[in-house]
């Protein structure tokens, strides 16, 4: 079996993931990234609405990320973001989050598995993400422990990034990291995002 077919079995199946097609959720977010935009309690506490199907996500009270819609220009550069902003980043990262791995058996992903059971994924520029190739690292359980990537878009090219990925736990028959730490790559500090998530429900 390959990683990123025990990957998906391990997180729950590719049936069952089929049979969703809405994700509620609530989580909340800490860490020096939105401060440093100018946005330091904008996703505080977030409920969410995912479709699982395509790229668009429903942040209750903030707006709508919709993968079709015009993206947000220049927010690297951009000292203070705009609500659009937010919402942009938020609805990407968390649709990328909770639909992994997923999304990567999907026709429009590349993936290619390396050594030390990591996979190498590169997302179609059809959906935005923090970068078009991104590294997932897998325990022996194909339980997905860390991702690497560089949020260039978002924050900068030097912004290269390490998100672990913590207490797993049974939601709505998926098995979910409910606990995520984002810091800079090979360093255990500064925290640049935290997100705990409390509830999720699929329908």
């Amino acid at each position: 079996m390959s990683l990123l077919a025990a990957a998906v079995d391990a997180a729950g199946g590719m049936r069952r993931w089929e049979e969703i097609s809405t994700i509620d959720l609530r989580f909340r977010c800490g860490g020096i990234a939105m401060p440093t935009k100018g946005q330091p309690d904008a996703i505080r506490r977030v409920h969410a609405t995912i479709d699982t199907r395509r790229p668009h996500v429903e942040l209750h009270g903030l707006g709508t990320f919709d993968a079709d819609d015009q993206r947000p220009c220049h927010m690297a550069r951009r000292l203070r973001w705009k609500t659009a902003d937010v919402v942009h980043f938020t609805g990407y990262a968390i649709w990328g989050y909770i639909g992994a791995p997923f999304i990567f058996a999907r026709e429009d992903f590349a993936v290619r598995e390396l050594s030390g059971r990591r996979l190498r994924v590169d997302f179609p520029q059809t959906i935005p993400t923090h970068c078009t190739r991104q590294t997932f690292h897998f325990d022996h359980d194909a339980l997905l422990t860390r991702l690497d990537y560089t949020a260039e878009p978002v924050f900068g090219k030097l912004a290269r990034a390490q998100h672990r990925c913590y207490e797993y736990r049974e939601l709505s028959g998926l098995l979910v990291s409910t606990r995520r730490r984002v810091t800079p790559r090979g360093l255990p500090a500064p925290l640049l995002v935290s997100i705990d998530i409390d509830d999720l429900a699929a329908a």
